[in-house]
């Protein structure tokens, strides 16, 4: 009976009917069009068929269903805030006119380039995640290109961490910490600005793979063992770019699941801390020196601490070995000595940017 009245509540979430209801290409030149758009913005339908759009209001989204011959009766609408570029927080407010109720819930939702996961919690329990895809602007990022600007209408330069794979200058990176570089990515390498050509891309994955013409000392094996839970690994990169400091910052933790969120078996869960900045670093098992996996995102600090997720080595090796590239099984001795370990780590792990 419970599981039927989820159901019904999160179908009904986003099948209000609307009196003065817009059309989607309406909604779009009233509230989405001639500017730069935040990640959660734009257009959305599920599946089912339900389409709404989600827009900015001063420093407020609001969602707003699009009008459609498949709207039903009712009348709701949601108001959400920004925890981050991906994570939002709020409520869905619904009530209709005939039966004469008001229910809010709670609302948080993760936004992705062409999706965002919804969750909603009614009396402090959370119901079935939904997901929606995006149906406008259809590329994200190249919608944004137009106005010169990437999220919140700002030019800003797009930084994360990457690593070196082998000794002839191939490193690796996520694929949202250079999408927006226009093949101008950067790395520092021995203290100067080195060119690195994007080479290969998987957006799924969120990897890419950059070409630096240097000939370097260190790398990271990837490891060719299963990941565990409870495995101690070390987290290495640069949260905040260089507006914190300079220098290579570590980690530590333990691998905590070996799904990601929604189930994501691409990915594995960490407790270690991350930050933005770290996207695109190593994260490596603290005897080996191996990789686990390759840091790639972070739950939102304000809805939970100490759950931030990686792309395993598996699927990173797979992605390298697909666009013929040689990973050489053999890097520098850890003989488990963390001053060892921290030599290769220092070598091997860049700071990647563009301007």
């Amino acid at each position: 009976m419970k599981k039927n009245f989820l159901i019904f509540t999160l179908i009904l979430i986003f099948t209000p009917f609307y009196a003065n209801a817009l059309s989607q290409e309406e909604i779009i030149n009233k509230h989405l069009s001639n500017r730069s758009l935040d990640l959660v913005e734009g257009v959305w339908a599920h599946p089912k068929g339900r389409v709404f759009a989600i827009y900015k209001s001063e420093d407020k989204y609001f969602c707003e269903v699009i009008r459609s011959k498949q709207v039903q009766e009712g009348d709701i609408t949601c108001t959400i805030e920004k925890g981050s570029n991906a994570f939002y927080y709020g409520s869905s407010h619904e009530s209709d006119e005939d039966v004469s109720f008001q229910n809010d819930f709670g609302l948080t939702i993760i936004a992705q380039e062409n999706q965002i996961i919804m969750n909603i919690t009614e009396r402090g329990e959370v119901d079935p995640e939904i997901v929606f895809f995006r149906i406008w602007p259809e590329n994200f990022f190249s919608y944004n290109s137009k106005f010169g600007s990437n999220l919140n209408g700002k030019r800003v330069p797009s930084s994360g961490s990457a690593f070196f794979i082998n000794q002839q200058g191939y490193i690796i990176t996520n694929y949202h910490v250079v999408e927006g570089c226009n093949n101008n990515s950067k790395i520092i390498y021995n203290n100067k600005e080195v060119d690195a050509e994007l080479l290969a891309k998987d957006k799924f994955l969120d990897l890419a793979l950059l070409k630096a013409n240097i000939k370097n000392n260190h790398f990271i094996k990837i490891s060719d063992s299963n990941p565990k839970k409870l495995q101690r690994i070390i987290a290495a990169g640069y949260p905040f770019g260089k507006e914190l400091s300079d220098d290579l910052k570590y980690t530590s933790g333990i691998i905590s699941s070996l799904k990601g969120f929604d189930d994501n078996s691409t990915q594995l869960q960490i407790d270690a801390a991350l930050n933005f900045g770290n996207s695109g670093g190593p994260i490596v098992d603290e005897k080996s020196g191996e990789l686990v996996a390759v840091a790639v995102s972070v739950l939102n600090k304000k809805i939970s601490e100490g759950v931030n997720f990686g792309i395993k080595a598996s699927l990173v090796k797979n992605f390298i070995e697909s666009n013929e590239v040689k990973i050489l099984m053999t890097s520098d001795d850890m003989n488990n000595n963390k001053d060892n370990l921290v030599e290769v780590l220092e070598g091997s792990t860049l700071y990647t940017f563009c301007k």
